[in-house]
């Protein structure tokens, strides 16, 4: 690996400890960042909402988030630019009930109390997965909750479901001890962890992206080569068994990215969060104004679609 020379270049990241930013965990682990030439000052975040509101707040120059909080802060006018994709899964969400609360088919969740994160893809899976079998979220009583407190209000009996990502769907059903029913749907949600930051930073700090981008294609090249390596770090960091994460490991693609889906999510999202009432204003952004393909196009041209590329950068 060839290592960049002269002096590093600072970089304040908040990345999520779940296993959706696995690539920047080994990125870390490995010091893939630091032979870029990166000072990275690391900002821990318990999921990606929460990465994002420190860079919208300022305390954070790049953030890793899925679609979900992305679309909520264009919608609220925020300019921020996509670098790229990082992460990508059909199934990385679920419904968990405890049968106990009478709650055994889809139609049961009707009246119920259900448990999810506001302006995150939780709260995206469970509207999806209502209007797959006919109801809508008027049809339960929704209740606000963050990641962490999730399995503790189903086990009380404080809510009667939690709607919530992969592996912590794995870890809340097997504490149920086998009263847990698990609702899954691999055909109604796609979820995209994607590297983002505002667009005054991103337009001035091309480099730092171009070796952020070079750390984490290294990081995809290194778990694609040494798979149990690469979990282990991921468990480690996210505070998940090896054996939960290693189980959903293949449900989900690792790579550094930039195509046409991830414009078809947002423009999903939008028009998800505007029939549900969820902004004030929910007309459709131009998402191709929210992605700066070139230090990408820099990195790894072969990632690019051109779908994603504004006029001015095609060839």
């Amino acid at each position: 690996m060839q290592h960049q020379t002269g002096p590093p270049l600072p970089l304040r990241l908040a990345y999520s400890t779940q296993h959706d930013c696995a690539l920047v965990h080994i990125a870390v682990a490995r010091g893939f960042l630091r032979d870029e030439g990166l000072n990275v000052e690391a900002h821990a975040c318990g999921y990606g909402k929460e990465a994002l509101q420190a860079v919208l707040e300022g305390k954070a120059d790049l953030a890793t988030v899925a679609q979900a909080p992305v679309t909520f802060a264009a919608l609220q006018g925020q300019r921020l630019s996509l670098l790229a994709s990082i992460f990508t899964s059909n199934n990385n969400h679920a419904i968990i009930a405890d049968r106990n609360s009478g709650v055994v088919r889809p139609g049961d969740l009707k009246g119920r109390r259900v448990g999810f994160t506001p302006g995150t893809t939780t709260q995206m899976f469970l509207s999806s997965f209502l209007i797959a079998h006919g109801m809508s979220i008027d049809d339960v009583v929704p209740v606000p909750l963050p990641p962490e407190l999730m399995q503790g209000a189903l086990l009380s009996g404080g809510v009667d479901a939690v709607s919530t990502w992969s592996p912590n769907e794995m870890i809340i059903a097997r504490s149920l001890a086998g009263r847990g029913v698990v609702f899954e749907d691999p055909y109604i949600y796609t979820e995209t962890f994607v590297i983002a930051g505002k667009t005054t930073y991103v337009a001035d700090h091309q480099e730092t992206a171009r070796r952020l981008l070079r750390a984490l294609v290294h990081a995809e090249e290194f778990a694609s080569a040494h798979t149990r390596e690469a979990q282990a770090i991921v468990a480690t960091a996210s505070k998940l068994p090896l054996e939960v994460l290693a189980e959903s490991w293949g449900e989900s693609a690792r790579k550094v990215t930039l195509d046409h889906a991830l414009l078809i999510a947002l423009e999903d999202e939008t028009r998800w969060a505007g029939k549900l009432h969820l902004v004030r204003e929910a007309g459709m952004p131009n998402y191709l104004e929210y992605i700066d393909p070139r230090p990408l196009l820099s990195v790894k041209p072969e990632a690019v679609e051109q779908q994603v590329l504004k006029s001015d950068l095609r060839p």
